[in-house]
């Protein structure tokens, strides 16, 4: 008996990585550990981030450029934009989100059954790219993970975040796939789900029994993910 891969046929299967190889908790704690010594520029950053992602919700996009990304960040959180202020939010940004963040993900661990899912996908042959809002970094080499991916992106690259359709736009460029033949698991039914849904992809939600008929497939272990895809 096939799977929903074979039945739907499916070329490509791409990830959400927070919440989705592991519970979002160990993500939001990290972030809390990586901001502590710089609150109040992490709160209005957050902030700003939430107006963006809420602005540019299921819409389909031009990405940003780093400059132009860091304008439409420090107009939110400072209402200005001058070239002082976007140098200074570049480097804040990398010293407390991204160079601390990705060191306090040194010991993150998946969930059960992700790494044989993974490794049995590759052995059939599927692309496989994860996409995701919060920098990689060093997550995928962490859980070991790393080189089965073909594509590895993350929507901060290009300053519109999920549910923008952009970022799975961009996403199914990179992976050379039609978007109907791609693939998308998440554990967010707003940015994951319904994101990549309005953006064509098939969808695979990790979340509970009351979320059935809500993706393409709901999932609430790896085990049982890897039954219905196979």
């Amino acid at each position: 008996m096939s799977g929903f891969l074979e039945n739907e046929g499916i070329k490509a299967v791409c990830f959400d990585i927070d919440g989705t190889f592991y519970p979002l908790f160990q993500t939001r704690l990290r972030v809390a550990l990586a901001s502590l010594s710089s609150l109040p520029f992490a709160l209005s950053y957050n902030k700003a981030r939430q107006r963006v992602r809420t602005e540019d919700s299921f819409l389909s996009l031009p990405p940003l450029s780093e400059k132009e990304r860091a304008e439409r960040m420090c107009r939110y959180m400072w209402d200005r934009s001058d070239e002082e202020s976007i140098s200074y939010f570049i480097g804040k940004e990398k010293k407390v989100f991204f160079d601390r963040y990705e060191r306090l993900f040194s010991g993150i661990k998946p969930y059960e059954g992700v790494v044989e899912t993974i490794e049995e996908l590759k052995k059939r042959g599927y692309r496989l790219g994860v996409l995701s809002d919060f920098p990689v970094g060093t997550k995928l080499k962490a859980m070991g993970i790393e080189d089965y991916f073909s594509v590895i992106l993350s929507s901060e690259e290009w300053g519109r975040y999920k549910p923008c359709l952009t970022p799975f736009e961009l996403m199914r460029d990179e992976m050379k796939v039609e978007s109907h033949d791609i693939l998308y698991v998440g554990d967010s039914l707003r940015k994951d789900i319904e994101g990549a849904g309005r953006a064509g992809l098939r969808t695979a939600l990790l979340g509970k029994k009351k979320e059935e008929g809500k993706a393409d497939i709901v999932f609430s272990s790896w085990s049982e993910l890897k039954g219905k895809l196979f």
